[in-house]
Formats: C-alpha cells, sequence, structure tokens
C-alpha cells in the first residue's frame, strides 16, 4: 500500500510538475510564519515613523490601526509568493540553481539536489564548476 502510494505520489509530480511546488520549496516554506512574525515585529516595534511608514506601504496596508496578525499574514504572503516564484522559474531553467536559495543547507548536497533533478540522456551547455 505505502509504495503504491509513493508511485501515484510520483506519478502526480510528473504530470503537474509545474503546478505542485518542489520539496525544496515546501521545506522553505515552512519557514515562512516564523520569519514573517519576526519581521513585523521588527516593524511594529520600531520608533521610526518614515520606516513604518514605507514598511506598510510595501505590504499596501493602511496607517491606523494595523494589528500584528494582519501584517504578519501580509508578509508570509509575500514570502510564500517569492518562493514559489523562484521554483517556477528554477523548474523552467531546467537543472539549473534558483535564482535564491533562501535557506541552504549545505553547498554540496544542494548540487547533489540539482543533479538529481536532471533527466538522465540529456545534454546541458554546463559544467558542474558553473554551479
Amino acid at each position: 500500500m505505502k509504495k503504491s502510494i509513493a508511485l501515484a505520489l510520483d506519478d502526480l509530480k510528473e504530470k503537474y510538475s509545474g503546478i505542485l511546488p518542489s520539496a525544496h520549496a515546501l521545506k522553505i516554506q515552512s519557514y515562512a510564519p516564523d520569519l514573517a512574525k519576526s519581521i513585523a515585529g521588527l516593524i511594529l516595534s520600531a520608533d521610526d515613523s518614515i520606516f513604518q511608514h514605507e514598511c506598510f506601504s510595501i505590504l499596501r496596508l493602511q496607517l491606523g490601526n494595523i494589528e500584528q496578525d494582519s501584517v504578519e499574514n501580509r508578509i508570509k504572503d509575500k514570502i510564500i509568493s517569492a518562493i514559489d516564484m523562484n521554483d517556477s522559474k528554477a523548474r523552467q531553467l531546467r537543472c539549473r540553481e534558483p535564482a535564491a536559495f533562501l535557506f541552504g543547507d549545505d553547498p554540496i548536497q544542494e548540487h547533489e539536489y540539482m543533479l538529481d533533478e536532471c533527466e538522465e540522456g540529456e545534454e546541458e551547455d554546463y559544467t558542474l564548476m558553473d554551479f
């Protein structure tokens, strides 16, 4: 049963590779809520009203009674959106390093990860030294 579920998931990943996020993107997205909470705390606790105004403007939030939850949610949405965008760009570039790995664990492991994602038998115009 476990093997059949794994095969079905692999099939879904293959069929919908442009829609479903990669395992790396999911790992990075798991950090988004904590990161958003930290950034929101920094913005809301800042004494510089110009800085706060610029941050709220970037987040497209109206000045006034702004709650921490709304700021956190907006930041989290923007982080996840950026991760999704980088993940889809990485797939479009096939086997090339995405624009930004936000939380790279191990450079050697990342290169192995990239090589695993390459389709076998496909030749590219770069070497391992390009990574």
